[in-house]
């Protein structure tokens, strides 16, 4: 790509800065030509109240878009909404005035909110003597000392005489040369910053576009309320585009939603790509020039993108904050956020309002933590510790195998980076791949696999006289100790080596060839030979029982597994030799006849009724015979 054509394609957001009546909006217009203040009230009062916006290419053939802020005090939840996608701000000093309060402020939020790159201008320089501009200049390069901004360029400004504009426009394109690409490939992600009615369009939010793309025709979700939206058309500056790309001011019309279901602060994401939620683990960092610590629980004002939530910040990290420091955090809201891990935000407090500090966010969807030293360790890993280990963490804390995307939802990157991770942990021996695209903590699958082996040998223990346990037994004892998936990809891995083997559903070790106990078959050859004794009247099931004990059981499983035994109903056993006899008989007796009846049948067995209607219930289900009417046929598998 020519060096020519990759500026044509760059674009970039731009916000301003600082105190009320310093001349930001002038400044804006004069760069422009838009006057971005746009409500009557503030054509009325001559301040900016509210978020305005307007569009400049710059020399090198950036497209800009230029957020305009409010200054005043009492408007800075207003600047707050606007400020948090800017790529470089324009921090306007008044040459005449100097650095006020709210200089101090909204560079506070600046560097809280980490943006990197920034301009001074000092406005209004056509008033004032050199010496005194000199003098201003030294303030702002005292403010500015130790932070992101303290080499950012200086340009002195009038927008009565237009003088400073190439120095600034100079000095945009060089900083703006600097600026790496916005994550375009990622999630389309834009916080709503302003919602209104266009006719023929419906319902249309605007904000500046963090990650991703959104083309016409494109399914979004609205959060927090998770709303499924439909983009009807896309805006950048006013003109119709086929895509909107990350770091641009954007404009979208909605199809399936109405102005009044959609606000300030909400967001536009890619269905499923963010959750809400009211808990956040967060890095707080408490403002240096606040006259008093902090106590944990206190009641704040959470600012993230273009939303403010009222909440309590927990201090994880002892009982208060001092000025200047920094401690592990949970921000806990009376409504739900929507954040992504490393999101900037900025805390005010509750009463009086202003600004005391902010971080970034740890956890976007967290669990109501305390103080305890396992809670914090785990933060911190979460915080700062490499993707492996943070991966590591997630698995070692599911109770089942975890999928690939659902990982790099939790540890916010993308799938990519996450999979080679994985084989990374897999190949250092700290995660196993349980199944296609699943992942478990080495630790948790072999607790699982011993489990596993531990209670087929607790059974065979328990029932030396049968093969194995049944798999939905083996499966439902285990509840308790492992989830479902975890046990279906356990028992997979164990039958697959042939550490388990099965015989119909009925499990055992693969390394112990099984053989009945002696004394068991001489005992089931008994029950045999007491059963053939009584022709087809034999005993029922519960006076066979009683008779052998403790026993019985065993017995019966023995023969049923063996095939020696068959029970025709709930109550009567028959060896397998005396069912051989009757199906011979039966083929005899149709042979000869068309039809049997149950009369018929009991000339043939000797049973009576009690048995022969069992008896024969059983024929009809192994195929031996059919029911018509109150006759049977032949059947196709006698």
């Amino acid at each position: 790509m020519s060096a020519e054509t990759s500026a044509a394609e760059r674009v970039a957001v731009v916000g301003t800065a600082g105190h009320i009546d310093h001349g930001k909006t002038a400044l804006v217009k004069r760069l422009t030509g838009v006057d971005t203040d746009r409500l009557p009230e503030e054509k009325a009062r001559g301040i900016s109240i509210d978020l305005g916006f307007a569009r400049l290419v710059t020399p090198a053939g950036v497209r800009v878009g230029i957020v305009d802020v409010p200054g005043h005090e009492r408007f800075v939840k207003n600047m707050l909404a606007g400020v948090g996608g800017i790529d470089l701000v324009l921090l306007v000093v008044a040459a005449d005035e100097g650095v006020m309060p709210q200089t101090r402020e909204h560079l506070a939020i600046v560097r809280l909110l980490g943006i990197p790159r920034g301009i001074v201008v000092l406005t209004k320089a056509d008033l004032v003597e050199r010496d005194w501009i000199t003098m201003v200049a030294r303030d702002v390069r005292a403010l500015l000392a130790g932070t992101a901004l303290a080499e950012a360029p200086v340009v002195e400004w009038s927008a009565v005489t237009g003088a400073g504009q190439p120095e600034l426009l100079a000095a945009l394109d060089r900083a703006l040369a600097e600026l790496p690409p916005r994550p375009a490939a990622e999630p389309p992600r834009l916080p709503v910053d302003r919602v209104f009615v266009m006719e023929g369009f419906g319902t249309v939010v605007t904000g500046t576009l963090w990650r991703g793309r959104v083309r016409t025709g494109d399914s979004l979700e609205l959060l927090p309320s998770g709303r499924a939206v439909r983009v009807r058309r896309v805006q950048v500056h006013n003109q119709t585009v086929d895509e909107a790309r990350a770091g641009q001011r954007t404009a979208i019309a909605l199809h399936g939603v109405s102005k009044d279901e959609v606000a300030r602060g909400d967001w536009l994401v890619a269905p499923g790509s963010l959750q809400s939620s009211a808990l956040l683990d967060v890095r707080f960092e408490l403002l240096p020039d606040l006259p008093r610590a902090l106590k944990s629980g206190a009641r704040v004002r959470f600012h993230l993108g273009a939303a403010e939530h009222l909440g309590r910040l927990a201090l994880l990290e002892g009982t208060t904050l001092a000025p200047g420091a920094n401690a592990l955090a949970q921000v806990r809201l009376e409504s739900k956020a929507v954040a992504a891990r490393g999101d900037r935000f900025v805390v005010r407090a509750y009463s009086p309002s202003r600004t005391i500090g902010g971080g970034a966010v740890i956890e976007p969807v967290a669990q109501r933590r305390t103080k305890r030293t396992g809670d914090v360790a785990t933060l911190a890993v979460r915080e700062s510790g490499t993707l492996g280990a943070r991966l590591l963490q997630q698995l070692e804390q599911s109770e089942k195998p975890a999928a690939t995307a659902v990982l790099a939802k939790a540890v916010g990157e993308p799938e990519a980076a996450v999979t080679a991770a994985l084989a990374a942990l897999v190949a250092s021996g700290d995660a196993v791949s349980a199944s296609e695209g699943r992942w478990v903590a080495s630790a948790r699958w072999k607790q699982a696999l011993t489990a596993v082996l531990a209670a087929v040998a607790a059974y065979l223990a328990k029932h030396p006289a049968r093969f194995g346990i049944a798999k939905g037994d083996l499966k439902s004892g285990l509840r308790t100790a492992m989830d479902g998936t975890l046990f279906d990809a356990a028992f997979g891995s164990l039958a697959t080596q042939g550490v388990l083997v099965m015989r119909g559903d009925l499990v055992r070790p693969g390394a112990e060839p099984w053989q009945p106990p002696a004394d068991m078959v001489a005992a089931l050859e008994k029950l045999e030979a007491e059963l053939e004794a009584a022709g087809y009247l034999v005993p029922d099931h519960a006076s066979l029982q009683k008779s052998r004990g403790a026993a019985a059981g065993e017995i019966f499983s023995l023969g049923l597994f063996l095939g020696r035994l068959v029970r025709v109903s709930q109550d009567l056993f028959y060896t397998a030799r005396q069912l051989e006899r009757l199906r011979e008989g039966l083929r005899g007796h149709f042979a000869k006849q068309p039809a049997l009846t149950v009369a018929g049948f009991r000339e043939i067995t000797g049973a009576s009724r009690k048995y022969a209607v069992p008896l024969l219930e059983h024929a009809d289900r192994l195929g031996w015979t059919m029911r018509v009417g109150d006759e049977r046929k032949a059947g196709a598998k006698l």
